[in-house]
């Protein structure tokens, strides 16, 4: 055996090792950042509770954490029909806005003049406020879910295009040339070629988009719920309203929990899809 072979093969057996030591210390490092996680969390919320009561703080100006967990506890039906809500809206405006962006960026990477027709008008579309346009979309569609699933897909639909429209121009244009030598379809090529190198950038469009939604249905209910149809939206104007604090903190805990849960589902499907992109051994520096 060559030195050449020999150093490739140490070089090989290093690399492994280093491979399966990131792997084999995923899951410790992802249990110590939960707990470190959740003891800044307890940590800043027992802070809180002690500031807002020493100083005395009026409950109806900033309530302690205390209240807003009991809060929680004393209606959780009413959270929980209101979290669903808007979950729902939130997921149809992201399925909604995905398949929109996925059509753009397919439409704009397949032919140069759609292109350049689409992108400035996706871009100039960003510019509108969306909440100028919520008055107006109640006007057209009328009060209930689907002038909130429309607005939930405006605010999602960009960052998922300017995602999905670099992924599949990404693709290596070597695997491109091959396909068209082999004398695949363009179909074929885009489904089986584009998509599949474009996944990362469309996991990554998606972990922005799910979380956006959340805000675009909360937002939407602001200018068009009821107490029969609101969401978390609707509940935090309606404790505004009312003066009801804890109630808007409660409800404003909970989107940010859904939020995190579902930004969280996000990156589980990514790790799915994309379960060939490795980790960054960068990640794990100072593990064992």
């Amino acid at each position: 055996m060559s030195v050449t072979q020999v150093t490739e093969s140490a070089a090989a057996r290093a690399s492994a090792s280093v491979a399966r030591r990131v792997r084999d210390g995923r899951p410790l490092l992802r249990l110590r950042l939960a707990v470190v996680a959740v003891a800044a969390v307890g940590v800043l919320t027992l802070a809180t509770e002690v500031v807002v009561r020493a100083a005395h703080v009026q409950p109806f100006v900033f309530p302690p954490p205390s209240a807003v967990l009991a809060e929680l506890a004393a209606e959780p039906g009413l959270f929980l029909h209101a979290a669903a809500v808007t979950l729902g809206e939130a997921a149809a405006g992201l399925v909604l806005g995905a398949a929109a962006a996925l059509a753009f960026a397919g439409a704009s990477t397949c032919s140069r003049r759609l292109d350049a027709a689409l992108t400035p008008l996706v871009v100039a579309s960003q510019t509108i406020p969306v909440i100028a346009l919520a008055p107006l979309l109640v006007l057209w569609m009328g009060y209930g879910a689907p002038p909130r699933v429309v607005i939930c897909a405006l605010i999602a639909f960009f960052p998922m295009a300017v995602g999905a429209r670099e992924g599949l121009r990404a693709t290596d244009p070597e695997l491109l040339l091959l396909m068209r030598s082999a004398g695949a379809r363009r179909r074929d090529v885009f489904w089986r070629v584009r998509v599949p190198a474009a996944a990362p950038y469309l996991a990554a469009g998606l972990r922005t988009g799910i979380t956006l939604s959340l805000v675009g249905a909360v937002v939407a209910e602001w200018t068009g719920g009821d107490a029969g149809t609101g969401g978390l939206g609707y509940l935090v104007l309606s404790a505004s309203s009312r003066l009801a604090t804890a109630q808007e903190f409660a409800a404003i805990l909970a989107i940010t929990c859904l939020g995190l849960l579902a930004y969280g589902a996000a990156v589980l499907v990514e790790r799915r899809l994309c379960w060939w992109v490795p980790a960054s051994p960068s990640s794990m520096k100072g593990q064992p």
